[in-house]
């Protein structure tokens, strides 16, 4: 039958690893309902603001326009944060939603997504932002730089499926725990089995007869103990650049700027060849690329900088033009390469397999599922549906 409700977590920073070292028996109960896989793939680069799109538009970033949480215009001279929906040039999902005739719903921590998503949303609840009916029960937000502030976000999600019921709720964590804490640490294992918990209630309000349940992340996560300033490589080797670190989001405190990623924009293009040779030979850098090779990507050419960086496994990416280009850091969990673009996926409810293996699965493939299973019908999407799971 085709689902008559909808609910999708998207855990942020959620890193497959987390799964593997704690005890989580609802989330594992659902994935045994129904469809999972830890070994899902989201977009380049592995940041939140990209992913989200890409898990609600079903294309990738040369397609809906998100490449980056913070956007350096070259016409106009100007940085600004890409975290509104102008920016977006495909349908969300809340938009086809809407046209089916459901209600629809957005519980988050950040502000910014409100900006991002407000695309046919009835209810956007984020923390400056809370129905007082809802706040008397769940109580005032904790600081956003907290354990907390996640299991505020679950219960006021809780709150929002039982009291107003709307058809389609989308629950949007932040990442500063997994920032912070690495998955084998007690305190974080302690952390999950509440978040699990309170997942475990959402759920209890959803009959898989007649709902689809998802969850996923947007990107993993990784300790970079070593950090490299692309500028200062190309100022030792005779070239001006701006950089621009694409995890900046207005939330320094947990990354400092630093991740997997970069976008560099040259004082003379003319000499993108030799900056590639030198960036190349540097230490920290798995992919440097120019403009137009962008698509290997999914990126889209005319919003990425001259040149495309990302680091290694254990490498962040900085913007700093003093003496040296490599410094060692102390405490930095971040993401943005290639090596956090591995997340968790699952899918249960109506029209999913139970005990079914996700293949090859990415998070684009969601919103064409999602359309499969809930009626709204096909879309021009570059995911693909999965039909390997569906009943």
């Amino acid at each position: 039958m085709t689902a008559r409700r909808a609910l999708v977590f998207l855990i942020d920073g959620f890193d497959p690893e987390y799964i593997r070292s704690a005890d989580l028996p609802n989330l594992m109960g659902l994935a045994r309902a129904g469809a999972f896989t830890l070994d899902g793939r989201g977009v380049m680069p592995s940041l939140t603001n990209v992913n989200h799109i890409s898990l609600l538009t079903g294309t990738f970033p040369d397609r809906h326009g998100l490449c980056t949480n913070f956007y350096y215009d070259r016409a106009s001279a100007k940085e600004v944060f890409m975290d509104e929906v102008k920016f977006v040039r495909e349908s969300l999902l809340f938009e086809r939603a809407k046209a089916a005739g459901w209600s629809t719903a957005l519980v988050t921590a950040k502000e910014k997504l409100t900006r991002l998503l407000r695309r046919d949303l009835d209810l956007c609840v984020h923390m400056g932002s809370v129905p007082p009916d809802i706040a008397a029960v769940v109580g005032p937000p904790p600081d956003i730089f907290s354990l907390e502030i996640n299991l505020w976000v679950l219960r006021t999600a809780r709150e929002v499926a039982a009291r107003y019921a709307p058809s389609f709720l989308y629950v949007a964590t932040t990442d500063y725990p997994e920032h912070k804490l690495a998955p084998e640490t007690p305190e974080m294992k302690a952390h999950l089995r509440e978040m699990d918990a309170l997942i475990g209630e959402i759920v209890q309000g959803y009959d898989l007869r007649d709902s689809v349940v998802a969850l996923t992340a947007d990107h993993g996560m990784n300790a970079k103990t070593r950090s490299v300033s692309p500028v200062r490589v190309l100022a030792e080797a005779g070239f001006r650049a701006r950089g621009v670190p694409l995890i900046k989001d207005g939330l320094f405190a947990h990354h400092r700027d630093l991740g997997g990623s970069l976008y560099l924009f040259l004082e003379r293009p003319e000499v993108t060849a030799e900056a590639v040779r030198a960036l190349r030979a540097a230490p920290g850098l798995d992919v440097v690329i120019p403009r137009h090779e962008a698509g290997t990507y999914h990126l889209p050419a005319e919003r990425v900088g001259d040149l495309v960086c990302f680091g290694k496994r254990e490498w962040a990416l900085g913007i700093w033009d003093e003496w040296p280009a490599v410094r060692d850091e102390a405490g930095l969990r971040s993401h943005g390469s290639v090596h956090e673009q591995t997340i968790p996926l699952l899918l249960a409810g109506a029209g999913v397999k139970a005990g079914g293996q996700i293949q090859s699965g990415r998070i684009v493939d969601l919103a064409p599922t999602f359309c499969r299973l809930l009626g709204f019908g096909d879309g021009a999407f570059q995911g693909r549906v999965l039909e390997e799971v569906l009943g």
